[in-house]
């Protein structure tokens, strides 16, 4: 029997001949010729699976794999005989066959497939995708021979040509080491055009990042199926620098140029600053983004930012200029709220900055986004989320400001833990709590637990230094199922308040407030 590229189809040897006999026949009657003796021409290049032939080295094909060759085409394709039933039983053996450079070790990294185990088809085809993604193989087959006692399997490779070494030319500013990591080639790589090309652009766009704006990177070797290193040859110009950074289009009574350079990171680099302001194609796309964000959050949310570099006649010094489409302001049209059932909507409007008229402002929506989930997070509902959706409208340069709102669950203090860091003695658990406005059975404000830790932090009893130990911080966490058993044997007590009379409320549900502060200051004397 002759194993196929498909494990689940095999060819008997006298049907093979019979099948060729005829392909010979067929094409030698319609004329088909090929080689130097003009007889029957057939295709020796194997079977890619997973993989595209495009893939592969320009050039002549590889020798093929032992097995069946590749009928012709436009050659009838041979009746196959049935196929015999899956392999099946315990895997007696595991071997690879092919390899040359890549040791064994690394091939059977990828392969599954293990000895004294069950054999599995499906495995065995993750095996062969596994292979072929590592990109070193033009070629991978499997081989199974079913023996009385179980299966044997056998990996046949055929390796792509590995890279021997990569070396730069003409490089001064930059170091190979440097290059070499950026162009992402490593010696013993599988050799492909594709990823030399690739490599050459990297470098290219490495050198323009760092303001050698004309540089110029060429392959000399790795290009060609007979190459084994590769060879970059770069052509570096001068870096270039920013002698001066211009904006054009912004109206200057309301975006002025100062404000709008506060905004970019490309500095110009001249005189005592001669070793800053390269031109930096990363960077300058960067500022290009900040400066829109900026606009956007003005209520310009058509505004469009270009940018123009222009050299001088040395072609070391650039001007930059950002180009700024300023478009239309938007005004808030109307402002609301959905979703609230603690709070009436009147309530929460009055709490609002940003006001219907108002041109739209992003700080001061996301200001009262904030103030919203400390209106709900005072009276316990410390996970209520607020959204702002700005909604944009069909008449021009107008929108409406709607707040999403998810109230959430109402939460109590359960349990208050003290974790003190070094010695920890009783009374100073009291020293800790006398300095929290909050006691178990009272409604989890969230204003009340930021203050406490600001009075913690605030009161000089620990230790600073960062290195032996964190600032004072407060956790809230849900119970464990230990705290909740022992939380439901004792009812809340509200101290100074209670939840909302509202019978259709769900009761305030308790959370366990863990401090943790660093070791006292008097720990150390």
């Amino acid at each position: 029997m002759v194993a196929t590229d498909h494990p689940e189809l095999t060819v008997t040897r006298a049907g093979l001949w019979a099948t060729w006999i005829a392909v010979a026949a067929l094409s030698t009657a319609a004329g088909c010729t090929g080689g130097p003796a003009g007889g029957l021409h057939t295709l020796t290049s194997p079977l890619y699976r997973g993989q595209s032939p495009a893939d592969i080295l320009p050039g002549p094909a590889p020798p093929p794999l032992a097995g069946p060759e590749t009928v012709a085409p436009g050659a009838a394709i041979p009746e196959l005989a049935e196929a015999p039933g899956p392999a099946r039983g315990l895997v007696l053996d595991v071997s690879i066959t092919g390899n040359k450079k890549v040791k064994q070790t690394e091939i059977m990294r990828h392969i599954k497939t293990r000895k004294d185990r069950n054999y599995d088809e499906q495995l065995v085809q993750e095996d062969l995708r596994r292979l072929y993604a590592t990109r070193k193989f033009h070629n991978v087959r499997v081989h199974k021979k079913v023996e009385p006692q179980g299966v044997l399997v056998t990996f046949e490779v055929l390796e792509r040509p590995m890279i021997d070494g990569v070396l730069f030319i003409g490089n001064q500013y930059v170091t190979d080491k440097r290059l070499l990591k950026e162009s992402g080639l490593k010696q013993g790589e599988a050799l492909n055009i594709y990823t030399v090309q690739e490599a050459r652009r990297k470098v290219e766009e490495f050198y323009r990042s760092k303001g050698y704006t004309k540089t110029v990177v060429t392959i000399e070797e790795g290009d060609k199926p007979e190459d084994r290193r590769v060879v970059l040859r770069i052509d570096e110009s001068p870096v270039e620098r920013i002698w001066s950074v211009r904006f054009v289009g912004n109206d200057p009574s309301f975006v002025t140029d100062a404000r709008l350079k506060t905004l970019v990171k490309s500095k110009p680099g001249f005189l005592k600053y001669l070793f800053r302001g390269k031109v930096d194609y990363t960077l300058i796309d960067q500022d290009c983004e900040a400066l829109m964000a900026y606009y956007r959050g003005l209520g310009y949310f058509k505004a469009r930012i270009s940018r123009e570099i222009t050299s001088d006649a040395s072609e070391q010094w650039a001007t930059l200029t950002f180009v700024i489409d300023e478009g239309p302001r938007y005004k808030i049209r109307d402002v609301s709220v959905v979703g609230n059932k603690k709070y009436d909507a009147t309530q929460l409007l009055t709490m609002l900055k940003l006001q219907t008229g108002e041109y739209f402002n992003l700080a001061k929506m996301q200001l009262d986004e904030n103030n919203l989930r400390d209106a709900y997070g005072g009276q316990g509902h410390i996970f209520a989320n607020i959204k702002a959706s700005p909604r944009f409208l069909e008449e021009p340069g107008q929108l409406d400001l709607v707040y999403q709102i998810e109230e959430g669950d109402m939460f109590r203090v359960g349990k208050i833990n003290i974790h003190v860091a070094g010695e920890s003695p009783h009374t100073r658990r009291d020293v800790v709590l006398n300095r929290l406005s909050l006691r178990p059975g009272d409604i989890v404000d969230i204003r009340e637990v930021r203050a406490s830790e600001r009075r913690l932090k605030a009161s000089e009893l620990f230790i600073s230094n960062p290195s032996e130990g964190e600032p004072p911080r407060i956790v809230i966490r849900p119970p464990d199922l230990a705290e909740a058993a022992s939380l439901a044997e004792r009812p809340p007590a509200y101290r100074g308040q209670s939840p909302d009379a509202d019978a259709a409320t769900p009761p305030a549900r308790p959370m366990i407030l863990d401090v943790f502060v660093p070791p006292f200051k008097s720990d150390q004397r």
